[in-house]
């Protein structure tokens, strides 16, 4: 029955004496860290992490164990031989839960040292584990290495999965991406911890997302320490997770791990959903005053002549307290009037220039060709206003003035 893996404090560096003992002992223990879909409130599977014990009782992990400038022959023996106790270990998981997948780590240092690959495949048909239960995982480093290039193509011919480890790095290896087309890319916590003041982290994370769909991947987070950091990686749309926060609970009272894991992300799963159906309800109100300003809008600009336009926006955006910004489009788009700004947020930008915005021909954007085509209205997301530079949601809508003549108004209101 899978244990939960503990974070460790590095160690002193072994030297060849301590390896080799290990490789000949085979003192190799495994822990599993359980990777978990919270949407669904299932665990996917686990991650084998491999430990050892040093001559003077001191737990090794995987960085002391790999850690060091080892030759690559002895570094493929001992990647050949946590893989074994990894797959040996997994073997009782999997005969009572057939559903699981192993996301088992490779030294992608190592595969240079290999005369031929096989020796996995041959592991995993002795015990009876399908390869398309096994992910192989590689970290960052070794994605462009040649080796590690045929190791996947070898295996991936014979059914097995693709996992890459971004590691601790803020960027993401794009190119290698693309090229090893991975069944799954995790990533740490520099992307999603420390993220007051530093926004763009959810951006980073969002575009990983974009990118994965790309590839027709799935993203986890890894090394999820708290539940705060859970929902806020849901709140970002990453769904898949593992890490300490999903393992067993040291007062929790259930003896089967595998169901304490579950316990934990039904757990994280409801308190998500309590805060996103509030965060829904908020939102929803939001809109509804947002389109009430709207309406107002539209009826004080379908009373007016054209040459009135920019009065009645100014005024407008004066009054109302979440309008950040209105304007005018004619029917095929160009700026009829300046950009309204509320008092204090009226920004001097080299986009505006001197006549705010009037002039500029918006044929081409989505909102002017979504109210051509028969849209009443256009809803953008939030986003921070180029001008302004705070957060907005605008909303565009095609209206008659008192001549019958169609227009479009363009509204920016505040988001928290």
């Amino acid at each position: 029955m899978p244990q939960a893996a503990s974070p460790q404090a590095p160690k002193p560096a072994l030297n060849q004496k301590d390896i080799n003992t290990v490789l000949t002992d085979e003192s190799i223990s495994v822990f599993f860290q359980p990777v978990v879909s919270v949407r669904s409130k299932t665990i996917l599977g686990f991650e084998a992490f491999s430990r050892s014990v040093s001559e003077d009782g001191a737990r090794l992990d995987a960085h002391d164990l790999f850690g060091n400038g080892w030759d690559a022959e002895t570094r493929l023996k001992l990647c050949r031989l946590c893989r074994r106790k990894a797959l040996e270990s997994f073997r009782p998981i999997f005969e009572r839960h057939q559903q699981m997948l192993l996301f088992l780590n490779t030294d992608g240092g190592s595969l240079a040292a290999a005369t031929k690959f096989g020796q996995l495949s041959a592991l995993s048909e002795a015990m009876r584990i399908p390869g398309r239960r096994i992910l192989i995982e590689l970290e960052r480093p070794y994605l462009n290495s040649p080796a590690v290039a045929r190791f996947v193509s070898f295996y991936r011919e014979r059914g097995f999965g693709l996992s890459v480890d971004l590691c601790g790095g803020m960027g993401v290896p794009a190119e290698e991406l693309f090229a090893l087309k991975p069944d799954f890319i995790k990533f740490d916590r520099p992307l999603f911890t420390d993220v007051d003041g530093q926004e763009f982290k959810r951006d980073m994370v969002q575009s990983l997302c974009r990118l994965a769909e790309r590839l027709g991947c799935t993203v986890i987070a890894k090394n999820v320490e708290t539940e705060d950091e859970a929902i806020r990686l849901l709140e970002w749309g990453v769904i898949h997770q593992q890490g300490f926060c999903y393992t067993k609970d040291k007062n929790s009272a259930e003896h089967d791990p595998i169901r304490a894991f579950q316990q934990k992300v039904e757990d994280i799963n409801r308190r998500y959903r309590e805060r996103a159906h509030a965060n829904v309800a908020e939102r929803r109100k939001r809109y509804e005053d947002f389109h009430k300003v709207l309406k107002k809008v539209a009826y004080k600009l379908g009373d007016s002549p054209a040459m009135d336009f920019a009065a009645v926006c100014e005024r407008m955006a004066a009054s109302e307290e979440t309008l950040a910004c209105a304007y005018v489009l004619s029917d095929d788009g160009v700026q009829i009037t300046p950009r309204c700004f509320k008092r204090g947020l009226v920004a001097d930008t080299p986009l505006l220039g001197p006549e705010r915005g009037r002039g500029t021909d918006y044929g081409i954007r989505d909102d002017v060709l979504h109210l051509k085509s028969g849209f009443d209205k256009y809803v953008l997301p939030e986003h921070i206003s180029p001008h302004a530079k705070v957060r907005v949601s605008s909303i565009s809508a095609r209206f008659y003035n008192a001549e019958g003549s169609p227009y479009i108004v363009c509204l920016e209101y505040l988001c928290p």
